[in-house]
């Protein structure tokens, strides 16, 4: 059968030619975009820092002392950790507003005792550890830790405590106090402007700009938005400050090579080994 006889054929080959130049135009808008960026992205972090997420959840349960020993047993730079405040104003490492999803009770962790808190198993017969002891264990070991203070509305004077106990254990140099809520770093700052502050930015924050609560010197965006719009790092960095990225949903060894070759000066993820072979430590 030849094109004569099948009137069609040319048409056909036309539509599959202007496919291919499409999809070849798509393909080529991602390689222009990051070759511009590599291109200015200047010096990468000499090195950059391995920061275990909740401890490094991957390894053990989250935001337990057993993660955070294991985490410290890979060499990690830093802990990454959520805190909240009982009802009897006990700081305690839990990342969930509730006790629901991460121990086998049920309830609020602001309608909790410390000691009540004490009787759950927070995973594989772990409690849930106090803000206290995860400092005592980072300080033992001489590893950095950045606390995130969560849902402060529901904590009145949940910054002041968590700045009296870093301070109280000489720790400030050490700790980089984090927040999605940009006022609780302010009223940080305002406490103790030396302690150091991180600004975190999370789903459809694709710009980031301008000052910083409390004067953050570094930013943590989700990895998502930095792979859509990669230039976040390089304006961070024109700012003086530093990036460290956490993941979403797309924490995997490739993503955090890419995330690296942008120029990010440190992951938070929850595989804390999987970054450790990447880097080489």
């Amino acid at each position: 059968m030849n094109a004569q006889s099948c009137p069609n054929a040319s048409w056909q080959s036309k539509r599959w030619l202007r496919r291919g130049g499409c999809l070849s135009l798509l393909l080529l808008i991602p390689v222009l975009y990051y070759g511009l960026y590599l291109a200015r992205r200047g010096p990468l972090p000499v090195r950059p820092q391995l920061i275990a997420h909740r401890g490094g959840s991957d390894l053990a349960p989250e935001n337990t002392l057993a993660a955070f020993r294991q985490a410290i047993d890979l060499g990690v730079d830093w802990l990454e950790m959520d805190v909240q405040m009982t009802r009897d104003e006990a700081l305690v490492v839990i990342h969930d507003e509730t006790v629901d999803r991460t121990t086998n009770g049920t309830g609020r962790v602001a309608d909790l005792t410390l000691a009540e808190l004490r009787l759950l198993d927070a995973g594989n017969g772990e409690q849930v550890p106090t803000f206290e002891e995860v400092l005592v264990a980072a300080q033992d070991a001489g590893v950095g830790i950045l606390p995130e203070i969560k849902s402060p509305h529901l904590y009145p004077g949940i910054e002041t405590k968590v700045v009296q106990a870093v301070v109280e254990a000489n720790y400030g140099e050490q700790t980089i106090i984090q927040s999605f809520d940009h006022a609780s770093l302010e009223t940080v700052h305002s406490l103790n402007p030396d302690i150091q502050l991180c600004a975190l930015y999370g789903q459809g924050q694709l710009r980031i700009g301008g000052p910083q609560p409390g004067q953050a010197s570094r930013i943590c965006p989700m990895a998502e938005m930095v792979v859509l719009n990669s230039w976040l790092i390089r304006q961070a960095h024109a700012g003086g400050r530093q990036v460290f990225v956490w993941f979403g949903i797309i924490e995997h060894p490739l993503v955090m090579r890419f995330l690296l070759a942008l120029g990010a000066d440190g992951l938070i993820v929850d595989d804390p080994l999987a970054l450790a072979n990447i880097l080489d430590r």
